[in-house]
């Protein structure tokens, strides 16, 4: 019998720009306007335009949303249903293409960059 290997993401044990960065998240992504997703009751409302995850409106952003040690194991509990901010941060190098900010937030938290410039 053969073994069947499940491959992880880096991502999964990183979380690093989850707990470093802003998490926008556009007014018509939410669960409270028609076809959203995002659930309203994880949204930090600053004014009536600007909308982002709890969280992460903070001078030590982490977001409502991330479960978990950063650097260690982490889950998104809202992954399916995630703004389109988080689901258009890609991981460096993962389609042969830096990310400044994946590694940038990485090295806050004393991880090694994935990518080198």
């Amino acid at each position: 019998m053969q073994e069947t290997y499940i491959r992880h993401s880096p991502c999964e044990r990183c979380g690093a720009c989850c707990a470093f960065f802003r998490v926008s998240v556009p007014t018509a992504e939410t669960n409270d306007a028609a076809g959203g997703l995002v659930p309203a009751d994880m949204i930090f409302f600053s004014n009536s335009s600007q909308r982002c995850m709890k969280g992460t409106e903070t001078t030590s952003p982490r977001c409502i949303a991330l479960e978990g040690n950063v650097g260690v194991r982490v889950k998104c509990t809202i992954y399916e249903n995630r703004p389109s901010t988080c689901r258009n941060f890609s991981l460096s190098w993962e389609h042969n293409i830096g990310n400044r900010l994946c590694d940038k937030a990485r090295g806050v938290f004393g991880l090694q960059a994935f990518s080198q410039y």
